[in-house]
């Protein structure tokens, strides 16, 4: 029993990649493969120890199976916490340039969820995007995440209202999805970019205006 607690605690601490929200997601996960990561990693490099220290929010979600089984006021928790760890750009939220944050939507380096970590080098940055979300038509993503196609045209963006306090305001909320997801969806598995480094500001406004842009190919 306290091998299988110590597991539980282990894949928790690896949040930002495997913080999963449903019990059926965690038993998927073989308790050797992830012994055989932590000490891959360990062995490389001890800084991969930092993965085995929960934050408060961590600590909150690895005391419930999933998001629906966890009181509303554990959820507010988080949300609260969360929320405070968003930092935005230098100059506030802003259109950025979506043709960069198609180049880090497309890259394959940053959150990868098989490896619980976000890049095998520091240097290496990128959203992984599509690992877990279908983003433009014909290219093909991964479903573990809501479909994003079309994502500006649903949210109401357009040319006439992008630069009106509405306009700001949604990309707004989709910079802070990025940033930090769990401001948002408590313990779900969106990796937390900006909280923990993975993705700057900068990075993180490019690829929101990636996808809601109305030139964005996200768009068409």
């Amino acid at each position: 029993m306290r091998k299988r607690v110590l597991i539980a605690s282990l894949l928790i601490a690896g949040l930002p990649l495997i913080a999963v929200s449903k019990q059926k997601q965690k038993e998927s996960v073989k308790e050797e493969e992830v012994m055989a990561v932590l000490k891959s990693g360990l062995d490389q490099d001890p800084r991969f120890a930092w993965k085995l220290n929960q934050d408060e929010s961590q600590k909150i979600c690895s005391k419930y199976p999933s998001r629906e089984a966890m009181p509303a006021k554990e959820i507010q928790r988080v949300m609260e916490l969360e929320a405070k760890n968003i930092k935005y750009p230098q100059w506030g939220i802003y259109w950025g340039d979506w043709n960069e944050g198609k180049k880090l939507v497309n890259s394959s380096r940053g959150g990868r969820f098989a490896t619980y970590g976000f890049s095998d080098k520091p240097t290496d940055k990128g959203g992984n995007c599509y690992a877990c979300h279908l983003i433009e038509k014909g290219v093909p993503g991964g479903t573990m995440g809501p479909q994003l196609t079309g994502y500006g045209k649903r949210y109401g963006i357009t040319k006439e209202n992008m630069n009106t306090p509405e306009g700001l305001e949604k990309l707004k909320t989709v910079y802070n999805i990025i940033y930090n997801a769990w401001s948002l969806y408590p313990c779900s598995s969106m990796p937390r970019f900006g909280y923990h480094g993975a993705l700057t500001p900068e990075d993180i406004i490019n690829i929101a205006t990636f996808l809601l842009h109305p030139d964005s190919p996200v768009n068409k």
